[in-house]
């Protein structure tokens, strides 16, 4: 049985029964919606969710590293939004990369304290990653305090959403072999 919880900025989380959870493909949704375009890994994830998408688990109120470990721990395949901060930057731009492709990255992409990368590396030493680990990434415009998205960074949303189900699927096709990153 799944439950659905929330944390205290309002964020919903799941928990539930281990198998049901490492069954599952899990989305996850980064960020602090307190911190306006910070948010926008929640508010994909929550669009996500209202999609109902069968076999598919959304996450959100990461506050840590382990959080993101627990979330994504046995996951056939963990898809992780998150807002990035670039320089320069274009708000409301949609990247998709893999693990392997935040190694490159010596600060991250990350508005805050939560380093994918790092955070995957700790999981590898744990033996807690996922089968196959997607990162999709919106870049900001405003991260002061505030709630509510920047018009650019609101209209990515759709954007991102698509591609979560686009991937998805791809890597639901029959025979389709989940990738595992390089690091392996």
């Amino acid at each position: 049985m799944l439950d659905t919880l929330f944390d205290v900025d309002g964020a919903a989380y799941v928990t539930g029964d281990a198998r049901e959870l490492s069954s599952a493909v899990v989305v996850i949704g980064l960020g602090n919606s307190y911190r306006q375009d910070d948010g926008v890994g929640v508010a994909a994830a929550a669009a996500l969710d209202e999609l109902a998408l069968p076999h598919v688990r959304v996450v959100t109120g990461i506050a840590d590293p382990m959080d993101l470990v627990e979330a994504w721990s046995g996951a056939p395949l963990a898809v992780v939004i998150d807002g990035a901060v670039m320089t320069p930057s274009t708000p409301g731009r949609v990247s998709h990369c893999t693990v392997g492709d935040l190694v490159t990255a010596s600060d991250g992409l990350s508005s805050h304290r939560v380093d994918i990368g790092r955070t995957y590396a700790l999981g590898q030493v744990l033996g807690r990653t996922p089968g196959a680990l997607e990162i999709f990434t919106i870049e900001l415009a405003d991260t002061g305090h505030g709630i509510g998205l920047t018009p650019k960074v609101a209209g990515a949303v759709s954007e991102v959403v698509d591609k979560v189900v686009a991937e998805i699927k791809r890597n639901r096709r029959p025979g389709r072999r989940l990738r595992r990153p390089a690091s392996w």
